[in-house]
């Protein structure tokens, strides 16, 4: 872990490469000169204060960490956090789900939304994934086949818009030659059954997929009409029941797998739960095939890789529309390093953050950093066509060469591309976030 004065550098410097102005681009130190979102003015503030401490006497320590928590604090609103996360990470599990969405939206820098194919994601950015919320319920259910999951989705924002969920289910293969497959029914519990009372629980079928007995790809349920009902009445969240039922060759279920899906989910929701509950209770029970939860004899920490995620999609409304999200064309790297003191025209340089430098790296998954670049340079006059000048630049540079009070034009990042983030949020849960701006493509004279 870094000293409280070499956090302080690393910190600040990372603040003025997010958030440096024109005046900054004309300093010695590497600059990124693009502003980010609304943390820009408090970033500058937080700069000017770092740059006026090396000018005067050195802080004290108290001083010093009171910069590196305001510093921090920006940086945390520039990636949409309240809070540093600080979690418990041998209790927390990374979902093998969500590092294949990771690894998946990483080939896709430029996209302004998750570029997931074979997923109607629509306009998401965000990822969550909740875990099942155990409780006296579970113990009303002694097998394998059929268990009632629980998820608290309050983490979500309510200014977020929904776009997808899915319950994302574990397999283990039977093996060749195993039998006929099983069917996997999710439902929307609307309403709990009372045996005090003798109610019968009202259950909504939500999806239906067939899955074959040899294999051990994961399997997705469409579930967004039920997240969409606990985002509007989070007190009427009574879960999802989930049953898996041994699949007749002959009988009228026996259709071929790519049934599943929309089709699939729309007829489903047409049976009766009455229908639904007698077919359970006559169907013969089948191995556990797919997991829905653990085995007695089974360790909690082989369980945890393999027990059912809750997916969810979202869109912050932050992200470009992708109209207007035209595709840059992607600099070559820069080779060079600026050095100081020797004047060179406008260009992008190298710069790798490292979220271990900032300590970071206990609640950020993945990247371990970033090749963010940087824009720094001269703009003389007069411009060339490589400088990506815009016009007023050129009128401004010809008005500064006839009169010196007109400053002149900045190098700065003309184009910007997104990174994927998977982090840990402050309540634990596991984000995938696109976030847009993060990287420098090119740069200019503006």
């Amino acid at each position: 872990m870094l000293g409280l004065p070499a956090l302080l550098s690393v910190l600040a410097t990372l603040v003025l490469v997010l958030s440096a102005s024109c005046a900054a681009a004309r300093d010695p130190l590497p600059q990124l000169g693009a502003a980010y979102g609304p943390a820009r003015a408090s970033a500058d503030a937080a700069a000017h204060a770092h740059a006026h401490a090396h000018s005067a006497t050195p802080p004290t320590a108290a001083a010093a960490a009171a910069e590196i928590r305001e510093v921090e604090a920006n940086l945390l609103a520039l990636f949409g956090l309240k809070r540093r996360p600080r979690p418990n990470r041998s209790k927390v599990v990374v979902p093998e789900a969500m590092m294949e969405l990771y690894r998946r939206q990483a080939g896709h820098p430029d996209a302004p939304a998750l570029s997931l194919p074979g997923k109607l994601t629509r306009s998401a950015n965000t990822v969550r994934s909740f875990t099942h919320v155990e409780s006296n319920v579970d113990a009303t259910f002694s097998g394998q086949h059929r268990f009632r999951l629980a998820f608290d989705i309050g983490s979500i924002p309510q200014s977020e818009k929904l776009e997808a969920a899915e319950l994302q289910l574990s397999r283990r293969s039977a093996g060749a030659g195993a039998g006929p497959g099983q069917r996997v029914l999710v439902h929307d519990v609307v309403r709990p059954g009372s045996r005090k009372r003798g109610t019968e629980p009202i259950l909504r079928l939500l999806d239906s997929r067939l899955v074959p007995a040899a294999g051990n790809a994961s399997v997705a349920l469409d579930v967004l009409p039920a997240v969409l009902r606990w985002r509007e009445s989070p007190r009427r969240n009574h879960g999802l029941l989930v049953e898996v039922l041994l699949e007749q060759p002959e009988g009228p279920g026996a259709e071929a797998g790519s049934e599943a899906g929309a089709g699939a989910g729309a007829q489903a929701r047409a049976r009766a739960p009455d229908v639904l509950k007698e077919a359970a209770e006559a169907a013969p029970r089948p191995a556990p095939h797919v997991r829905l939860r653990r085995d007695v004899d089974e360790h909690v920490d082989a369980w945890l890789p393999k027990q059912p995620v809750l997916i969810a999609y979202t869109d912050d409304g932050k992200a470009p529309s992708l109209a207007g999200a035209g595709r840059s064309r992607r600099a070559a790297p820069g080779k060079k390093h600026h050095k100081p003191g020797k004047r060179e025209n406008c260009r992008r340089y190298p710069l790798y953050v490292d979220f271990a430098d900032v300590g970071w790296n206990d609640w950020i998954v993945a990247p371990p950093g970033y090749d963010a670049f940087y824009c720094h340079g001269e703009c003389p006059f007069p411009l060339s066509d490589h400088l990506n000048s815009t016009n007023h630049a050129i009128v401004q540079t010809l008005m500064h060469s006839v009169k010196p009070s007109v400053p002149q034009a900045c190098c700065v990042p003309t184009h910007l591309t997104s990174i994927s983030m998977l982090y840990l949020d402050e309540t634990d849960k596991v984000v995938l976030k696109n976030y847009q701006e993060m990287a420098v493509l090119g740069c200019g004279c503006r």
